[in-house]
């Protein structure tokens, strides 16, 4: 393994690799936290907490939202994995879907809507796969699992039915199968 492979691992687990650390960084990665938060739900003093952060932004594995919250590092953490498995090869490339999950959502949350209609569209199949096929959705159920990944579920909606990923027909919608 190159030295700069080394250098790239070595350091983050010695930011992740304590008990607290790897905690926090499961609290984190569900979402921005408060340094309050975290003391109670780790179960250490927030004296600690803020040692444990620091050591871990230093790693590039959690980043400041606000003053005294913070969320894991998503692109930090791809960097790591670039930097230490990335083999250079095809295989290895990310792809259009690893893109744009990585930029537009957090999580099950889309962040905002990309611009690009290739992309525009990957989040369209995202949002498409929280249905099932053969079945019928009222309207008010297209709306209540669409708000889990974006407030304005009205226009999730209009996105999947634009892009042809599911029909409507007097308020029941329908995944729609993609063609062969």
């Amino acid at each position: 393994m190159e030295q700069e492979k080394i250098k790239a691992l070595t350091t983050f687990l010695q930011a992740a690799g304590q008990r607290e650390r790897l905690h926090i960084l499961g609290i984190v990665a569900e979402g921005a936290t408060a340094v309050p938060e975290l003391a109670r739900r780790v179960g250490v003093k927030e004296t600690a907490v803020v040692k444990h952060i620091n050591r871990l932004k230093q790693a590039n594995l959690v980043t400041e939202t606000a003053p005294y919250t913070y969320q894991l590092n998503q692109d930090g953490l791809e960097q790591l994995n670039r930097a230490v498995f990335h083999r250079g090869d095809s295989n290895s490339q990310e792809t259009l879907r690893q893109r744009v999950m990585r930029h537009y959502t957090d999580g099950p949350r889309l962040k905002k809507l990309p611009e690009n209609a290739a992309e525009l569209r990957e989040v369209a199949a995202w949002l498409v796969e929280r249905f099932d096929s053969n079945v019928s959705y009222p309207e008010k159920e297209v709306n209540q699992r669409l708000a889990q990944a974006h407030p304005d579920f009205a226009e999730m909606r209009r996105l999947l039915v634009d892009w042809g990923f599911m029909a409507r027909s007097r308020g029941i919608y329908q995944k729609v199968e993609p063609q062969p």
